[in-house]
């Protein structure tokens, strides 16, 4: 079994999500995206909740067109509650446009927000937690 990164993401922004899943999987992970894992006669919302479960932690593409999806908040929220790892990645957007436009920034944090800028960081940690995971 590998360590799984969830992948949550608006519709409009699938390319970018597909390039943040393959680092994933280029650095020693697996990635749930739903443009691969979910396919035409699934339950979406069944897919999306063994996803979570599953998963080791979850990365979301949080852009002017995701941050208005209930879709990319509830993965986020259902993350916070399985007390599972989560990362927010700002591309086009700021958290101060995230909480003046659209009600806040729910349950991230500071330390939950990173810019695209720094996705590759985030998979150089990712890449060391899934060697750790592997090895225990």
């Amino acid at each position: 079994m590998s360590y799984l990164v969830f992948v949550s993401h608006g519709w409009h922004d699938k390319w970018v999500a597909r390039q943040m899943a393959r680092l994933v999987e280029q650095h020693g992970g697996s990635a749930f995206i739903d443009i691969f894992d979910i396919q035409k006669g699934d339950r979406i919302e069944e897919r999306v909740r063994d996803g979570i479960e599953s998963c080791q932690e979850l990365v979301a593409l949080l852009t002017p067109w995701s941050v208005g999806r209930n879709w990319v908040w509830s993965e986020i929220s259902a993350a916070w509650a399985l007390r599972k790892r989560y990362v927010g990645v700002l591309y086009g957007v700021t958290v101060e446009e995230i909480e003046k436009n659209h009600g806040g920034m729910a349950c991230l944090a500071p330390t939950n927000v990173i810019a695209l800028d720094d996705y590759d960081s985030y998979i150089l940690e990712m890449a060391e937690r899934a060697r750790a995971w592997r090895e225990e």
